[in-house]
């Protein structure tokens, strides 16, 4: 008897513990309180920017601010051209210049080059990790170490 009263309290208390587990913003009919979203993930959650996520989509102004010629090392240099929704991209080096059709991404432009996608995105001189572009202001940088434009 003893056991099954010990049972029957487990149950009960077990029901109010979970009973207890609601939700503290539940909406209610004739409130503006918002239900909680039980689909909420981290990855939807403030970029490091502090902006909301963009699912690829273009953010105004950022994309636009890479067109543009940007000089490189020893004669290399990269032009970024509008070309409607997508950009034109060329670049310049010792042996020859070649042309990519880039799309926007975020905030940075997409181009595939020898079957491998790249990006072109602003950065700091820091982030180009390249040691000419030291103390200069305004970058952008393909590939961290060893490739990089800035402009004054």
């Amino acid at each position: 008897m003893r056991r099954s009263l010990m049972l029957a309290s487990l149950v009960v208390s077990g029901v109010a513990a979970l009973g207890a587990c609601q939700p503290a913003e539940t909406a209610k009919s004739g409130t503006n309180v918002p239900a909680a979203s039980p689909t909420t993930s981290p990855s939807q959650a403030a970029s490091p920017t502090g902006s909301p996520a963009n699912d690829g989509k273009v953010v105004a102004g950022k994309v636009d601010a890479l067109v543009g010629v940007w000089p490189g090392i020893d004669g290399a240099s990269l032009t970024v051209a509008k070309k409607g929704e997508k950009y034109e991209i060329e670049i310049k080096a010792k042996d020859g210049s070649k042309k990519f059709e880039g799309t926007p991404k975020g905030d940075a432009i997409e181009f595939s080059r020898l079957g491998k996608t790249e990006t072109i995105k602003a950065g700091t001189a820091e982030e180009t990790g390249l040691k000419w572009t030291k103390g200069e202001k305004n970058c952008v940088v393909i590939t961290k170490g060893t490739e990089g434009y800035c402009k004054n």
